[in-house]
C-alpha cells in the first residue's frame, strides 16, 4: 500500500515512520480501502517534484495521507470513490466559490456585481433596470384583523368599522346599508299570507272576500259557503 512512497519513506526519521503508520491504521480502522489509500499516495505523488519536497516526513502527514474532500466519507477529492461519479457537494462549493471572487472582482472594478455591466447614472445597470420593469408585482398585504372591541369587519366588503350607530344592528359600514336599502327598494315584496282568521279561502276573481266568522263554523257573505275548521264546504 506504501509502495508509491517508499522513496520518502526511506528518507523519513523514525519518529515519523511511527506517525505515518499509526495515521495509515487510523484509516484502516475506519473504513477507508487500501487500494484506495494507495491510489491517493500514488495521485499525490504525481502533483510535485521529489526535488520540491524539503521534509517528507511532513508532506506525508499533511499533504500524502489526509483524505480531501467534502463531509461525504465516500467523497475522495471531488470524485464519488465506489461509483466515480462527481461529487454534487464539492461542485456546488466550487461554484459558490467562483461566484465569491467575481463578485469581489466586479465590485473593486465599480461594475454590477450581478450582471458584470457599468451601472447608469440610477446606480443600476441596464439589466437591472430591465428586470426589475418586467418583474411582476409585489402581492398586497393581507387586511390586518381588526383590534379593539368597538371594531369589526363589515358583513359586505370586508373593511375595518366602528360598531356605532346602525352598524351595530346590521353589521355593514354605510355604502353597504345604503345598496342594501336600495336593493329593498327596487324588489317587490312578497305578498304576505292571510293570518288574520275568519279571511274567506276562496277568491272571487281578484281578492279574498270578507265573512262573518262564527264561533264553531262561519258563513262566506259572498260565496254564500260554509266553512269548517278553517275548510269551505
Amino acid at each position: 500500500m506504501l509502495e508509491p512512497v517508499r522513496v520518502l519513506l526511506e528518507q523519513v526519521t523514525s519518529p515519523f515512520v511511527t506517525r505515518t503508520a499509526r495515521e495509515v491504521g487510523r484509516q484502516l480502522r475506519e473504513g477507508t480501502a487500501a487500494d484506495r489509500l494507495r491510489h491517493r499516495l500514488t495521485a499525490r505523488l504525481a502533483t510535485v517534484a521529489l526535488a520540491d519536497i524539503r521534509d517528507p516526513g511532513r508532506w506525508l502527514l499533511g499533504v500524502a495521507l489526509p483524505r480531501w474532500g467534502c463531509g461525504h466519507q465516500d467523497c475522495e477529492t471531488g470524485i464519488i470513490w465506489r461509483t466515480g461519479a462527481a461529487c454534487e457537494l464539492c461542485a456546488e462549493t466550487v461554484q459558490d466559490r467562483f461566484a465569491a471572487r467575481r463578485r469581489e472582482q466586479r465590485l473593486e472594478q465599480g461594475l454590477c456585481p450581478q450582471h458584470g455591466t457599468r451601472p447608469g447614472p440610477s446606480r443600476h445597470c441596464a439589466d437591472c433596470e430591465l428586470e426589475a420593469a418586467v418583474r411582476l408585482p409585489a402581492r398586497a398585504p393581507a387586511p390586518r384583523e381588526p383590534a379593539g372591541p368597538n371594531r369589526c369587519s363589515c358583513g359586505g366588503c370586508g373593511c375595518v368599522i366602528f360598531l356605532t350607530g346602525r352598524a351595530v344592528d346590521t353589521g355593514l359600514c354605510k355604502l353597504c346599508r345604503e345598496e342594501a336599502d336600495a336593493r329593498a327598494d327596487v324588489e317587490p315584496a312578497a305578498p304576505a299570507a292571510p293570518t288574520v282568521p275568519g279571511t274567506c279561502s276562496g277568491r272571487d276573481g281578484e281578492s279574498p272576500c270578507t265573512r262573518r266568522a262564527l264561533p264553531t263554523r262561519s258563513v262566506c257573505l259572498t260565496h254564500r259557503s260554509w266553512e269548517l275548521d278553517g275548510e269551505v264546504a
